[in-house]
């Protein structure tokens, strides 16, 4: 229930502002956002004219650094369920129109999509992607996977099926995001 004010919150993230419903998922710790989205810039390898995934994708941050990266002659895909976060992310996005935020259900949509990607970002819920969506995103053949978890177990399995795949985990970074908890968020580039 709204009690006071119009029931969006507003956020900042490499100087671009998301409006968003204060009832849809944001990064717990205050500076998540853009620690994380850093690192996805980063490990992405992504030049002008690059494509990329990003699955899971919320309202699109991660898919709005990837996109300043390709610029208008690369392309970005991203895929979120929630409708709300999807039009959330469309407002902020609209000076991207290389970029394209859709819903879907990503585990309905890596299996259809056919174009080979130069990185996929992953930001699955706690549970992980699973072996489905892994094969997917290994069978599209992309150079780079930034793979992000919230659950070190579910992590590690993912991990594990990119292995099965010929992927190795590069690089590594976790971060205590969610202090006095057990969980702990694990940012891996994987690579072939």
């Amino acid at each position: 229930w709204v009690v006071a004010g119009t029931g969006r919150a507003v956020e900042y993230v490499a100087g671009r502002r998301w409006v968003l419903s204060a009832t849809g998922f944001w990064q717990a710790h205050s500076g998540a956002a853009q620690c994380y989205s850093d690192l996805v810039a980063e490990w992405s390898g992504l030049a002008a004219g690059g494509d990329a995934w990003d699955l899971y994708s919320g309202v699109g941050v991660f898919a709005a650094r990837l996109a300043e990266r390709t610029g208008p002659t690369g392309f970005v895909h991203a895929v979120e369920s929630a409708r709300s976060a999807v039009a959330d992310g469309n407002a902020a996005l609209a000076d991207l129109p290389w970029l394209d935020l859709r819903a879907d259900r990503t585990e309905r949509w890596v299996r259809t999509h056919r174009d080979t990607p130069d990185v996929v970002v992953l930001d699955p819920p706690r549970a992980g992607a699973g072996r489905d969506v892994v094969t997917a995103v290994t069978a599209a053949n992309p150079s780079r996977v930034v793979h992000i978890g919230c659950d070190p177990a579910s992590f590690a399995r993912d991990v594990a099926l990119y292995a099965e795949a010929g992927y190795g985990l590069a690089a590594l970074r976790a971060f205590d995001a969610f202090p006095a908890t057990h969980h702990v968020e694990c940012v891996g580039l994987l690579e072939r």
